[in-house]
């Protein structure tokens, strides 16, 4: 930090800060004004610069004096006197911030070498989670200079808010950097990595349109940028220059991107030789970084909506993918009537089931339940139930084909998935029913004439897909006039209420066993119980049902 110490008059003693460019006159707009007739209206300036402040004489009648000598441009150093007029002021400065006329001078190239990391240390900083103005008070040239910081602010919202597309945005936003620093010749965009928790560089873009290697973020700013909130103006250690030449600092500014108190991101902007960056730049480059982190943050919300519609999209089309492997009508002999209900807990599900005529006067029927849910059960269940329809058109009954495809999906490797599966052929005349269970849950059978509920446990073994050879049983049940057969899924027995509690085994026989036996009284019945005991619970598993009355 450097000042400009008054020693005579009214204002002998006080310090001026000379963080930005600092005005000297007899107007009201500059930084000390000195009513004398001596002092020009606009009488000298001094400006931060590559090196040090350096004092400018602005034509002024009756000149700037350093040390007793007039100057037109003279560099500052500590304990120099300047005169303006009849007034004497003394240069000061913080050795400990002052590190730049100690190092030797970088080039561009040398600076954006691979591999090239050199220690920084940071020469000043600001809480960029503390909105800052960009207009500060003080004479005309403070005016436009927050004038031009406020446009270059407002080109660069305009440029960034015109697109969601993530690319682009890193693009625009590296672009906008060198537009908005003219003395910057590298910009950077890190973007903070969920996973390993580090900023990493996403877009890097050179005034000259060169090829830069991806520079990575100095661990010293690490702490300040990232979990302070800090933005930072830094001096890499070995990029400066000797004190006796003219030209670049290797200066760089970084600024958290900011969103909701979360820091996302970074922008940084490097120093072109022969230049510098002052504190009115680090506060502009604070504002850029808030705007592109609601900008990214934006963008990321677009994306992620973008990919949900795209996944609903294709949810939707397996929805209608899966319900053509379901069978679009059932048979209607007239000895036999059929109910069916299908509700998957998502858009797809693992539960399935199918009745066809397997050839004159025999229906084959089948119900299952692949583990798991979702999208992975789904493309399973497709396969699965083509695999038994084709098996049961061609084996000699529901145990052979259980068997063959057994044998068909362990062959296909299916590590930890596993199918559990009811198969039916039914007689239709004589309404003989042969079935064999794959380990799913057993059949019931509403007596009409006893008004008894039997549940089928016979011929039943292990899931599909667990062993390479099974020797599955079958077994025969007969349908009198009247007599319902019912098949669910353990969705009906698991369905959950609000209060946690399972449907059970137990509501689902009260269910079954009193009032009428039809196909469509005891599906009605059985469903207005489960809706009545979930209430507005969710739905956690595939739900289906499947029942076959025996008509009078």
């Amino acid at each position: 930090m450097a000042w400009l110490v008054a020693l005579d008059g009214g204002l002998a003693g006080k310090k001026f800060p000379l963080d930005a460019t600092f005005l000297v006159g007899r107007g009201p707009f500059n930084h000390v004004v000195l009513d004398d007739v001596r002092i020009s209206r606009q009488h000298a300036k001094i400006s931060p610069e590559a090196g040090g402040h350096v004092v400018y004489d602005l034509n002024s009648a009756n000149g700037t004096f350093v040390n007793d000598e007039p100057v037109t441009r003279h560099r500052h150093g500590a304990g120099d006197l300047v005169r303006f007029g009849p007034f004497r002021f003394r240069f000061e400065s913080d050795p400990d911030t002052d590190i730049r006329p100690r190092y030797k001078r970088r080039t561009s190239e040398e600076l954006t070498r691979p591999g090239f990391d050199p220690p920084t240390k940071i020469v000043g900083e600001t809480d960029a989670q503390v909105p800052r103005t960009l207009i500060m008070t003080g004479g005309l040239a403070d005016l436009e200079q927050a004038d031009r910081r406020l446009r270059t602010l407002f080109a660069f919202v305009q440029s960034i808010g015109t697109t969601l597309d993530t690319t682009e945005l890193l693009d625009r936003i590296a672009e906008g950097l060198l537009d908005a620093f003219p003395s910057g010749m590298l910009a950077v965009v890190y973007l903070l990595d969920s996973v390993t928790d580090t900023m990493d560089p996403k877009r890097v873009k050179a005034r000259d349109k060169r090829v830069v290697p991806n520079p990575p973020l100095p661990a010293e700013l690490y702490m300040d940028l990232v979990q302070r909130g800090k933005a930072v103006l830094s001096a890499p250690m070995s990029l400066a220059f000797d004190a006796d030449e003219e030209g670049g600092s290797g200066l760089a500014m970084h600024a958290p991107m900011v969103f909701r108190g979360r820091v996302v991101g970074v922008l940084n902007v490097r120093c072109d030789p022969g230049s510098s960056f002052s504190q009115g730049d680090l506060d502009l480059l604070t504002a850029i970084a808030s705007h592109a982190a609601l900008a990214h943050e934006s963008s990321q919300l677009h994306q992620a909506s973008l990919a949900q519609q795209r996944m609903q999209h294709d949810l939707n089309l397996a929805k209608e993918i899966q319900k053509s492997f379901l069978p679009s009508a059932l048979p209607t002999p007239t000895e036999l009537s059929f109910v069916a209900e299908y509700r998957p807990a998502y858009s797809v599900g693992g539960d399935f089931y199918d009745v066809f005529w397997q050839g004159k006067g025999r229906i084959g029927c089948v119900i299952g339940d692949v583990s798991g849910k979702g999208v992975a059960a789904a493309l399973l269940m497709a396969r699965v139930t083509s695999d038994l329809r084709t098996a049961m058109l061609t084996e000699k009954g529901p145990a052979a084909a259980l068997s063959r495809v057994n044998r068909e999906l362990v062959a296909r490797a299916q590590h930890d998935i596993f199918v559990t599966v009811v198969a039916l052929s039914i007689d239709v005349p004589t309404r003989t029913i042969t079935f064999a269970n794959a380990g799913h849950l057993p059949p019931y059978i509403r007596r009409q004439e006893e008004g008894e509920l039997v549940r089928v446990d016979e011929a039943t073994s292990c899931p599909l897909g667990l062993f390479d050879v099974i020797d599955y049983e079958q077994a025969e049940v007969r349908l009198l006039s009247g007599d319902t057969l019912v098949l669910t899924t353990d969705g009906v027995q698991e369905a959950t209420s609000e209060r946690g509690e399972q449907f059970g085994f137990g509501r689902v026989e009260t269910a079954l066993a009193h009032g009428n036996s039809s196909p469509q009284d005891i599906a009605s019945r059985l469903l207005g119980a489960l809706r009545a005991h979930v209430g507005a619970a969710p739905q956690y598993d595939d739900l289906t049902l499947l029942v076959c009355g025996a008509k009078g």
